[in-house]
């Protein structure tokens, strides 16, 4: 287990800037995801802390002492990559066993580390086989036995099951969150994948630009997000710019969305609220006569959810509700859309 502390890193390549004054502690044996869209610097951090990349500006402690001056090979970090690079031409547990081979470690030392890993990871009883032979879940097991196998302080993963289908991936997701769990080591896990993240992570940090946006725990960046792109990138969200007058209602497009209470309720001016769908309700148009009437665009059924697209104004507006019954409204009906404030956040500004 290691702690790691990213203290100002910059990254430039000409012109472009791919990390600009990134600051991030890391606690000893926590799963950190690393999230956000393609380009944001994400994978370019990881190969900084791995060392295939140096920074322009800034440094690495890890466990307080500078890690930049430690050459690549010396850094004893296990890394599982997008292409997983497994040796088509050796065996599940010589491939595993490469990196002890490289160390110079005996070679009975060897096969029970390896043939130790294949139980750890689920493929017991297939040392000898060659990996052609192996499933696409399979590969991905030995690659991460293979990056374990020599006892990393840091255990690196980049983008390692995008290639897997959804069913599979999902299944692996836990079995490696199992496995950090029960083997304590600081992991740094890169995905473009906001469930992904949501579902493995101790802590997600968003990056946007190059920048960290938020760095927290899945249900802080989920219900208090600190921007804007926080609060559009994690889960489906609804966002509003709207007036808010101590003592009166909350105003948006001159529609009531109700009387604040407790921290929103001494705000002033105009600021953007963030409300989750599943925050909001809906009710034939007509029913109470508060709140704000929408037009029916869309309605999917999503396993256990129904996710209804309304229109306001030229506003989209997504509903979400357990699908424990029919939906209750169709494409072109009027619904009342009824906003719980309670659970509403004001972005910052």
């Amino acid at each position: 287990m290691a702690q790691v502390s990213f203290n100002r890193i910059r990254r430039t390549y000409g012109e472009f800037t791919a990390l600009d004054d990134v600051n991030l502690g890391i606690e000893s044996g926590e799963f950190i995801c690393l999230l956000g869209p393609s380009g944001c610097g994400k994978t370019t951090l990881l190969r900084i802390l791995a060392g295939l990349e140096q920074p322009t500006a800034g440094d690495i402690l890890v466990d307080g002492a500078d890690f930049g001056a430690v050459p690549c090979h010396r850094r004893n970090i296990g890394m599982v990559f997008q292409s997983l690079a497994l040796f088509p031409h050796l065996s599940v547990g010589e491939n595993i066993a490469y990196g002890l081979d490289v160390r110079g470690v005996a070679k009975e030392q060897r096969r029970a580390r390896a043939d130790e890993l294949t139980e750890l990871v689920g493929l017991p009883g297939l040392y000898d086989r060659p990996v052609s032979a192996l499933s696409g879940g399979q590969r991905q097991r030995v690659a991460i036995a293979r990056a374990l196998a020599i006892e990393p302080v840091l255990f690196l993963m980049d983008e390692p099951f995008s290639a897997l289908d959804a069913g599979l991936r999902e299944h692996l997701q836990i079995e490696v969150k199992k496995l950090q769990r029960k083997l304590g080591v600081t992991t740094i896990f890169v995905t473009h994948d906001q469930n992904e993240a949501m579902s493995i992570a101790d802590r997600i940090v968003i990056l946007n630009g190059g920048v960290i946006e938020q760095a927290g725990t899945p249900t802080e960046v989920y219900a208090r997000p600190r921007s804007e792109f926080v609060a559009n990138f994690v889960g489906t969200n609804n966002v509003l710019e709207v007036e808010f007058t101590p003592g009166a209602d909350v105003m948006w497009n001159g529609i009531s969305l109700g009387r604040p209470t407790g921290d929103m309720a001494s705000l002033h001016g105009r600021r953007k609220l963030s409300i989750r769908p599943e925050y909001l309700q809906l009710a034939p148009a007509g029913t109470t006569g508060t709140g704000m009437v929408g037009t029916v665009e869309f309605v999917r059924l999503l396993g256990a959810q129904i996710e209804t697209e309304l229109t306001v104004s030229g506003h989209t507006i997504i509903d979400t509700m357990i699908s424990d019954r029919p939906p209750a409204f169709g494409e072109g009906d009027t619904a009342e859309i009824l906003i719980n404030l309670d659970h509403a956040w004001v972005i910052p500004s």
